[in-house]
């Protein structure tokens, strides 16, 4: 009777994990695609970001994305739940097979939060809560149980014999019907998102390579540039870029999920490209007012180190950014004030700009973002998985 009491509760936890799970899968989708779903809810910045959590190369297993394996986990907990409501004998076996599923998941778990707190560095608020439905999940399961729990792992080979249909154990199709619909579900958001983010199959890889094979490099000069990484790693991936541009403020979180994947064989380097007519002359028309003195300022921060902190505040307010902020956002970010109004006044912030910009007229920059990675000017902004395909295509053509 306790056995199917417990039943009860864990339909509804894995209906809520069900939920959980699939909403990380809306998540990973959209940034497939390259959008940054979930609002304020999956950070942007800081320790809470699901986006770099999902879009970590850490966030799939066997090519799936870890929230569709999710999903398929609660939807055998769903199945081994309704079968426990059957009769007593079918609690006993499912709440065994229930154990010894939230035990592996909790297990995984524990390894997960490991890797999002020492390699990730960012936490997912939505993965910490399906943690949660897994260890609820354990402790009613144990409770549950009719024997102590070391014994319960003894008789999980009869609870999975048990679910093998028969003529005298026909309630089993119920579960195995629930699973296979979930497999099939799974599969099917599997092979969209693949669609998605790749095209048709090897369609994304082959338009990359014959795009990389004609493509002409060029060199681009960094010296003294914001970066990112290891100077000298494999792969340098230059960006040049405008602080008052949407899609440069979407590429700016896409680009923290990028070097957080490649942060041992890649380094980021920071380039202006503002495309505002003070300060630069290859543009025909105004576009952005006031993204050369942002620009301008952050060159001035970058000499007292602190660019970065400067790229994500910035970004942070996109183009709504009020550039007559910008001394009350220098002053808490640290700065020495009055050396940054000397560098201003100067003119050495705009000159860093302006050598920026010549260097995007000598590699063919035209519109933001504009990426130059290893030499290959690639216009446009870039999802992880773009990324990845590209890294594997410039290793298979030896560029």
């Amino acid at each position: 009777m306790r056995a199917q009491r417990s039943s009860a509760w864990c339909v509804l936890l894995s209906l809520v994990g069900i939920g959980l799970s699939g909403y990380l899968v809306y998540l990973h989708l959209g940034l497939m695609r390259g959008e940054l779903l979930g609002g304020p809810a999956c950070g942007s910045s800081g320790a809470m970001n699901c986006h770099l959590v999902t879009g970590s190369s850490w966030g799939s297993f066997l090519g799936v994305p870890l929230a569709l394996w999710g999903v398929l986990g609660y939807v055998v907990v769903l199945a081994l739940s309704l079968l426990a409501r059957q009769s007593s004998e079918w609690a006993g076996h499912a709440m065994t097979a229930i154990f010894s599923l939230a035990l592996l998941l909790v297990a995984a778990d524990v390894a997960l939060f490991g890797l999002m707190a020492f390699v990730i560095r960012a936490f997912c608020l939505f993965c910490l809560a399906t943690y949660a439905v897994n260890l609820a999940l354990l402790l009613l399961a144990a409770s549950a149980l009719e024997h102590p729990w070391p014994r319960a792992l003894g008789r999980l080979g009869a609870a999975v014999g048990a679910l093998i249909p028969s003529a005298q154990r026909q309630a089993a199709w119920l579960f195995w019907g629930i699973v296979v619909v979930g497999v099939l579900g799974v599969a099917g958001v599997h092979a969209a998102t693949l669609f998605v983010s790749r095209g048709t199959l090897g369609s994304m890889q082959r338009q990359l390579r014959e795009f990389i094979t004609k493509q002409p490099r060029v060199s681009v000069e960094v010296t003294g540039d914001p970066m990112l990484g290891t100077a000298g790693a494999s792969l340098q991936i230059v960006e040049f870029s405008d602080f008052f541009c949407p899609a440069c403020q979407r590429a700016s979180k896409l680009n923290r999920i990028i070097m957080s994947n490649h942060r041992r064989d890649a380094v980021f380097v920071f380039k202006h490209y503002p495309l505002d007519m003070s300060c630069n002359a290859q543009i025909s028309r105004m576009v952005h007012p006031g993204a050369c003195q942002v620009a301008a300022a952050s060159e001035c921060v970058h000499l007292q180190g602190k660019f970065w902190p400067f790229h994500d505040l910035v970004f942070e307010g996109g183009p709504k950014y009020n550039a007559a902020n910008l001394e009350g956002d220098v002053r808490r970010l640290g700065i020495d004030v009055a050396q940054f109004n000397a560098c201003m006044s100067s003119g050495d912030g705009m000159a860093a700009v302006q050598r920026d910009i010549a260097e995007a007229g000598k590699a063919g920059v035209t519109s933001t973002p504009t990426y130059v990675i290893n030499g290959l000017p690639v216009a446009g902004g870039l999802t992880p998985a773009m990324f990845d395909d590209f890294v594997a295509v410039l290793k298979e053509t030896g560029r």
